[in-house]
């Protein structure tokens, strides 16, 4: 009886041990970036049930008209002490003011002020804010309006409260990590022309931000219960439809928490001011860049992920960021007269001249700064911050190790480089009157910007010496698939012409720079596809002109003048009228007539002694580009030291386009186009 009872101790003994051991694996050292960090999540349907105006588009001055989406909002608390608060609503933008009065709410469940963060997705299909954009709705909305955009603050602002006291009462022991992935959807939208801004489209070689930072909460069980994951993008691809809707921020959280049935997402945007997501139009381009984004992020959580010990340190500043010095009452009384959002601008500042004396040439700024450990530091910027900023973070700091959120906080408008500045337009001048400032800012706040988050930051994460750039800053070049793709084209073509392939294969063997210089002559500059579908610069004519010609040339080798000269470039509009098309020249003897084509095509010199021929590698509907081939017949017969080949507009009444390259490359891209078809 008495070896029974002694067993049953040692038993007793051996479980308390093991369950203390257990413990102290679990919630021991604190330096021990393995250990589970207290975490709860919650989230809460915010839509409208009323009806009320949408943010984002000023020329909706009725309320939404339909629900595409719900709209959520969604909240992380991170420590069981002093835990640190994150909240991300589907809207346009987050006032200063609003978030004042979610804090004050929440002090009492311990939560001081400087912990917690409001980040906004930037759908453009959710309703106004209070505050937010003032200008955007002064003097074009009803009473009746006015109240219900105050109404749904009022709801939003007790949505969020209950929102963190449910993720609070949800804490449970969790393991955090992180990772990094890549997604190519969003492209700088600033079209630039001879250093300025020109409007809105595509402009491929601008900088973007593709980097896809996600952190991931998962139980003991191992279950995943919170995803959170940030892309530098405008949430604007659905467009101006006046239905409620998440744009792809809402689609991509729905398909994470779709594929992880146990968890909660959160969604976050990075500077991507001046970033849009491409193609946009409708909800069949979000849902895309929605599942873009949730597989990526799949993909991240299925690969290693860097363990977090959790937040251990936040940290607030307040910056003063200058504006150009304000204009005098003389200017704003005549802004009246102008009417529309100026007008109402004027309005604004004039008031301010009269209860305040001046008005303010200083813009409040908050930066706030989670760390995890030496693991990670995530920086959440207020307003709508141009990438710029996140290229430089990402060069001064070490960036495998940063996390860059915008529209986090507060809504002073958009913030520009000093790049945008100079260049000028939207980001930096127009936008300004919507948001209620009397001019644009001046260029030192991208210093004062990065001295802030650099204060903040410290020493510990600055870029090392000599520090490898990150790769997603630009969108990725897409002439390695192009001469994959050639390769398995001319396949496909020897198999069916074997004549014209041998035909091709010599051109391309014997060719040598046909365009060493351009002389633009009539010709505009601007950026289009090039022979690989990369947004390149060009120089261009088109047939609205008879006459309007560029040229190039290029010098006679010391080993000889060659039969083949190549250029890349390319043609397009196809579905313009045809014409009488376009007249080259070669050295002022030879004439060629040709037009846009998006096949292999060749065609001869009046006297039969030129030929020119044109291989597309790039095609779309209307347009092409590729390598443009010049064969003299006779090499003899080049009597000239160089070569100079002058493009006409052989017609008028139609825009379609030739177009030469302004960066040849011409001996690394024939290598390649070589062992393509060699």
């Amino acid at each position: 009886m008495i070896n029974v009872v002694f067993k049953r101790v040692i038993h007793i003994v051996y479980v308390i041990i093991g369950l203390g051991l257990f413990i102290l694996v679990i919630f021991g050292n604190p330096n021990n970036k393995t250990n589970s960090v207290f975490v709860g999540s919650s989230k809460v349907d915010v839509t409208p049930k009323f009806p009320v105006v949408l943010a984002g588009y000023g020329g909706r001055t009725q309320e939404f008209e339909g629900i595409d989406t719900k709209l959520w909002a969604r909240c992380l608390v991170i420590g069981k002490d002093n835990p640190a608060v994150l909240v991300v609503i589907d809207n346009c933008g987050i006032t200063s003011k609003i978030r004042n009065h979610l804090a004050e709410r929440i002090k009492k469940f311990g939560i001081s002020e400087s912990n917690l963060v409001i980040s906004a997705t930037h759908t453009h299909n959710a309703p106004s804010l209070r505050g937010y954009a003032p200008i955007l709705w002064a003097g074009r909305t009803s009473p009746n309006q006015e109240d219900r955009i105050d109404k749904y603050t009022s709801f939003l602002i007790d949505q969020m409260e209950s929102l963190v006291v449910k993720a609070l009462e949800n804490r449970e022991p969790m393991k955090l990590s992180w990772g990094r992935g890549e997604v190519q959807f969003g492209g700088n939208r600033r079209i630039i022309r001879d250093g300025k801004w020109a409007g809105f489209g595509f402009q491929r070689n601008g900088p973007v931000d593709h980097s896809l930072p996600v952190m991931v909460a998962t139980d003991l069980k191992g279950e995943t219960r919170v995803i959170w994951s940030n892309y530098a993008c405008h949430c604007t691809t659905i467009g101006g439809r006046n239905h409620l809707n998440g744009d792809w921020a809402g689609y991509a959280n729905e398909l994470i928490e779709k594929n992880n049935k146990s968890a909660i997402s959160l969604l976050t945007i990075g500077c991507g001011a001046d970033v849009g997501p491409q193609p946009s139009g409708g909800s069949k381009d979000a849902i895309k860049h929605g599942s873009a984004i949730s597989k990526e992020v799949n993909k991240v959580i299925s690969d290693d992920m860097t363990p977090l010990p959790g937040v251990t340190e936040t940290a607030v500043k307040e910056l003063q960021l200058p504006l150009q010095k304000p204009k005098d009452r003389k200017n704003w009384q005549s802004q009246l007269k102008v009417g529309g959002f100026h007008a109402e601008l004027a309005k604004s500042m004039l008031k301010k001249i009269d209860e305040e004396g001046s008005i303010s040439s200083e813009v409040k700024y908050p930066i706030h700064t989670w760390k995890f450990g030496q693991e990670l530091a995530v920086v959440f910027l207020a307003g709508e911050v141009v990438v710029d900023y996140a290229v430089r973070f990402n060069k001064e700091f070490d960036w495998k190790r940063l996390w860059i959120s915008a529209w986090a906080n507060d809504m002073p408008g958009y913030i520009p480089s000093r790049r945008i500045l100079d260049e000028g337009g939207y980001e930096a001048e127009f936008s300004q009157v919507y948001y209620d400032l009397p001019g644009p800012y001046l260029p030192e706040v991208e210093d004062i910007v990065t001295n802030g988050v650099r204060a903040l930051l410290g020493k510990e994460y600055m870029a090392k010496k000599n520090q490898q750039a990150p790769t997603f800053h630009k969108l990725p070049s897409m002439e390695p698939a192009t001469f994959k793709k050639i390769s398995d084209w001319f396949k496909s073509f020897a198999d069916s012409d074997r004549t014209k392939a041998n035909e091709l294969r010599e051109l391309v063997n014997l060719a040598r720079s046909g365009c060493d210089s351009i002389e633009r002559e009539d010709g505009e500059i601007t950026d289009w596809y090039n022979f690989s579908g990369d947004f390149d610069e060009r120089v261009f004519i088109r047939q609205t002109k008879k006459g309007a010609s560029l040229s190039c040339k290029s010098g006679f080798s010391d080993n000889g003048r060659s039969e083949v000269y190549s250029f890349t470039g390319g043609v397009g509009w196809i579905s313009e009228p045809m014409s009488d098309g376009f007249l080259m020249t070669i050295n002022k003897r030879h004439q060629i007539k040709f037009d846009v084509a998006k096949e292999y095509s060749s065609w001869e010199s009046e006297d039969k002694l030129v030929k020119l021929f044109y291989l597309p590698t790039w095609t779309s509907e209307q347009d092409s580009g590729g390598f443009f081939f010049i064969r003299f017949m006779e090499p003899s017969i080049i009597k000239d030291k160089t070569l100079r080949v002058r493009v006409y507009s052989n017609t008028a009444g139609s825009k379609r386009w030739f177009a030469l390259d302004l960066k040849q490359d011409f001996d690394q891209r024939i290598k390649l186009l070589r062992e393509a078809m060699n």
